[in-house]
């Protein structure tokens, strides 16, 4: 007999490729899928390292003799018997991976960013179109259920037409001492640059576009950007800065980087229109902050009453008051995922959810981190390519 989660869906049989307990975001996406009970880990590469791979299915619960040392003898073992296989190695890797996945007729789920460059992201796309295969990609900050409530308002003209938006994602990583004195070490991967797109970019500029994208439904047309070293790490970047002119007459301030002191997660944007504003803080989460066009200021929290969307019974995991945070938002998203895969196999031809972020989606978005980095070479405006 299948088994069923609460609500009698048939969980979703799942992979890791990559995510071991040693690596920087695999616990969080293990916690995530098992949050609603739509998926079940059943197999996994979780590292080319033996002793972390095993102990990483020990640690999740995955049966030993459905361990494999790569992707390739996962995928010949496993692919009958899998829903989709969830790609967490670093961003470099993701292009020959993913596209290996879709020839093998595995539905993906992909942390972000899919790919290092837009090229990359094109030959994701022809395959996928080639096959007829499912991609997601995963931007869990567009989970958070305030923001999901800020996108209603939006789309019911609460704001009149927006003509700004203001997002901010500054942290320290690359500039923090430890309390010994000692500088960072983060990852190897994460202290090299791609040729078309810096790490820093793809890290945490990624996140920006989705934002402004889930909230605005506008894409970016033309920008000019600096990018600069202010950090430890000279070799790579670690603060950029944008304006950009959207569709839609979108105009969008942009930061983030890693070498602003006092600032574990620094994430904020602010929304502007004709009838109204908005801010949001990431480390408030429960909250909006709301100002009309007559000067009223205003705060709207998740159990409000007029909450319409933030309060519903998807995002409501434990009372009120007891805040849901960037893990929650992160089952939330992998639950609108479990939806499209199930609208998958029922139909290939099937859209995707609204809260479900595609290959077209990433694609416009490594797009801009092109054009970003383009504008910072030759201190100029720059159109951003589609």
């Amino acid at each position: 007999m299948q088994e069923r989660d609460a609500a009698g869906h048939r969980k979703l049989k799942v992979a890791f490729l990559g995510g071991s307990v040693d690596s920087a975001i695999g616990q969080v996406h293990r916690i995530a899928i098992d949050m609603d009970q739509r998926y079940e880990l059943v197999a996994g590469c979780f590292s080319r390292r033996s002793a972390p791979n095993l102990n990483t299915a020990a640690a999740y619960g995955v049966a030993k003799e459905r361990v494999y040392d790569s992707l390739g003898a996962l995928l010949a073992a496993e692919r009958s018997r899998l829903d989709a296989i969830l790609v967490l190695t670093p961003t470099d890797q993701h292009r020959d991976q993913v596209l290996e996945c879709i020839a093998s007729g595995v539905p993906v789920i992909c942390e972000k960013a899919l790919a290092g460059s837009s090229a990359d992201a094109l030959a994701i796309k022809s395959a996928l179109d080639k096959a007829g295969g499912f991609l997601a990609v995963t931007y869990n900050y567009t989970a958070y259920p305030m923001l999901r409530e800020l996108r209603h308002l939006i789309d019911q003209g609460h704001f009149g037409p927006i003509s700004q938006i203001h997002v901010e994602m500054p942290q320290e990583g690359f500039a923090r001492l430890d309390a010994r004195g000692n500088r960072p070490s983060p990852q190897d991967w994460r202290l090299r640059d791609g040729s078309s797109i810096p790490t820093v970019s793809l890290d945490l500029g990624t996140h920006v576009h989705s934002l402004t994208k889930f909230l605005t439904g506008e894409s970016p047309r033309e920008l000019v950007a600096i990018q600069d070293s202010f950090g430890h790490f000279d070799q790579v970047a670690d603060n950029v800065l944008c304006i950009a002119r959207y569709t839609g007459g979108l105009t969008s301030n942009v930061w983030y980087g890693k070498s602003a002191l006092g600032y574990r997660n620094g994430l904020r944007l602010r929304l502007f229109g004709r009838n109204g504003a908005a801010e949001w803080h990431q480390e408030d989460p429960e909250y909006l902050h709301l100002a009309d066009v007559a000067g009223r200021k205003s705060r709207l929290d998740r159990g409000s009453g007029e909450a319409v969307i933030a309060n519903q019974a998807r995002y409501t995991r434990f009372k009120v008051g007891h805040p849901a945070g960037f893990i929650e938002a992160f089952a939330n998203y992998y639950s609108d995922v479990a939806d499209a895969l199930e609208a998958y196999r029922r139909d290939h031809s099937a859209k995707f959810p609204p809260y479900v972020f595609g290959i077209d989606d990433a694609l416009e978005g490594l797009s801009m981190l092109e054009a970003i980095k383009s504008s910072s070479t030759k201190k100029s405006w720059v159109s951003v390519s589609t």
